[in-house]
């Protein structure tokens, strides 16, 4: 059976996405990109907690989807940095407008997919022994 979600979206899920609240987040941000959005606004539109969404809302702006305006409460807007990141952004939301249940089943099921050249890296990492 083939799934609905094309694969531009996964991978940008793969690269950009940890999990079903920032999804829900960036495509709040998206769809309202001249509101600014604090995070306890964030977190009673997504059904999240302020702290959860405060978290969510950074990891945005340090991939480079979202913007603060650097306040002791930052609010946030949408800001994708450039068209490109913006078209694949619309893509996912689209994406999820159409088929929630199947982009957040491939979302969680990506990550419980170990990812073999990570695996691979894993092996020669060295650790400290106590």
């Amino acid at each position: 059976m083939s799934t609905p979600i094309p694969e531009d979206v996964k991978r940008f899920l793969a690269d950009h996405i940890e999990s079903a609240e920032q999804l829900d987040a960036l495509v709040l941000l998206h769809t309202q990109p001249q509101r600014a959005w604090t995070a306890e606004a964030v977190s009673q539109a997504i059904y999240s907690v302020p702290q959860s969404a405060a978290r969510t809302l950074a990891s945005l702006e340090a991939q480079g989807l979202a913007a603060s305006d650097g306040a002791p409460n930052p609010a946030y807007r949408y800001a994708p940095g450039n068209a490109e990141n913006d078209a694949r952004v619309r893509a996912v939301a689209e994406a999820y407008r159409a088929h929630r249940v199947e982009v957040v089943k491939h979302l969680y099921a990506a990550r419980a997919e170990p990812d073999p050249v990570r695996s691979f890296a894993d092996a020669f990492r060295l650790r400290k022994d106590g």
